[in-house]
C-alpha cells in the first residue's frame, strides 16, 4: 500500500515537472517569436519632422471641423468652442490654453500657465505630436469618443496626461518643485496622480481616469490604454528604479495594480483588479488574484486553510 502511495507522488511530481518545461518552452517561443515580429514591423507612430507637422496639422483641422459642428448642433456652448478652438491659431495655442484653463487658480494665473506650456510645447514639439497621437487613440479605441473635438474638449484623461508631458518637460529642465506643483494640481482637479518623471509613450489613451496612479520611474510604451484605478506603483522595499516598465499596446484593466520594477512585454492584458509582481512575456494576459498569509501571529492557522 505504501510503495502504491509513493509511486502515485512521484508520477505525480514528474507529471508536474514535465508541464512545467512544456509551458516555459512555449513561453520561451511566443516570446522570441513575438520579439523577431515586433522588431520587423513598422511602429505607426514613427515619423519624420515633416510627417509629425502635416499628422498634427491634420488632426487640427479634424478638431476646427468638429468645432463648427458642435456650435451648430448646441449654440449654448459657442463661447467655449470660440475661446477655446475656433480663435485660436494653432493647435499648439489651443492645447496650452485648454490646459491652462483647467489647472489655472488664484495663486497661478491662466495666462501664466498658458505662456509657460506654449513654452514647453515650442521647445519640445514631440508634446504637441503626442498629444495629438494620444486624440486619435481616444477616438480608435473609445467608441464612446464620437470624433477628436470631444476628446480635445472634454476627456479629463486627455487633459491630465498632456499636462504631465508639460510637467516632464519641466522635471527634466531642472524645475522640479514647479513640476511637482503642477502634478498637485493635476491630481487636485482631474483625480489622477501622475508623477512627472514617468515617461508616457505616444498614443496612449487613460479612459476615465479617475484614481489612476503612476509612479516616478514607470514607463508606458506606445500605444498602451490604462482604465480608472490602475496603480503602476512600488512595493515600498526598494529605493532607486521601483516602478513598472509597459511594453507596447499593453491593456491594464480598470482598478489593475502593478507594483514593482517589473517588465510587461508588448500585446499584453491585465484584466480589471489584477495584481502583478512579476515580469509577463508578450502577448501574455493576467486575470484575478489571490492572497497568501505570509506571516503573522495565526499565519500557520490560516495557511492551512488556504
Amino acid at each position: 500500500m505504501l510503495t502504491y502511495f509513493y509511486c502515485r507522488f512521484y508520477k505525480t511530481r514528474r507529471c508536474v515537472k514535465e508541464r512545467m518545461e512544456r509551458e516555459e518552452s512555449l513561453y520561451r517561443n511566443r516570446e522570441e517569436t513575438t520579439t523577431s515580429y515586433s522588431s520587423s514591423e513598422k511602429n505607426e507612430y514613427e515619423r519624420t519632422n515633416e510627417e509629425q507637422k502635416e499628422f498634427v496639422a491634420s488632426l487640427w483641422q479634424d478638431i476646427k471641423d468638429g468645432a463648427r459642428a458642435l456650435v451648430s448642433q448646441e449654440p449654448l456652448l459657442g463661447g467655449l468652442i470660440y475661446s477655446k478652438i475656433l480663435n485660436q491659431p494653432t493647435f499648439e495655442k489651443s492645447l496650452s490654453y485648454v490646459l491652462s484653463s483647467k489647472i489655472a487658480n488664484a495663486q497661478v494665473l491662466a495666462g501664466q500657465w498658458q505662456e509657460l506650456m506654449f513654452e514647453a510645447i515650442q521647445k519640445e514639439p514631440v508634446i504637441s505630436y503626442c498629444a495629438a497621437t494620444d486624440i486619435r487613440a481616444c477616438v480608435e479605441r473609445d467608441p464612446a469618443c464620437p470624433n477628436p473635438t470631444h476628446c480635445f474638449l472634454f476627456y479629463k484623461g486627455f487633459h491630465g496626461l498632456e499636462t504631465q508631458r508639460v510637467s516632464h518637460w519641466l522635471w527634466g529642465h531642472g524645475r522640479k518643485p514647479l513640476a511637482c506643483y503642477m502634478q498637485s494640481l493635476v491630481s487636485e482637479t482631474f483625480g489622477m496622480d501622475l508623477h512627472p518623471a514617468a515617461m508616457f509613450g505616444r498614443g496612449v489613451m487613460i479612459d476615465h481616469a479617475t484614481s489612476i496612479v503612476v509612479g516616478e520611474t514607470a514607463v508606458i510604451g506606445d500605444g498602451c490604454t490604462l482604465f480608472h484605478g490602475v496603480t503602476l506603483g512600488g512595493t515600498g522595499k526598494t529605493r532607486g528604479d521601483r516602478h513598472p516598465k509597459l511594453g507596447k499596446r499593453v491593456v491594464v484593466g480598470s482598478n489593475a495594480s502593478i507594483l514593482g520594477n517589473v517588465k510587461v512585454a508588448d500585446d499584453c492584458k491585465i484584466g480589471s483588479s489584477a495584481v502583478l509582481v512579476h515580469d509577463v512575456p508578450p502577448g501574455t494576459t493576467i486575470v484575478g488574484t489571490k492572497g497568501k498569509v505570509l506571516s503573522g501571529k495565526y499565519g500557520s492557522a490560516l495557511r492551512s486553510r488556504l
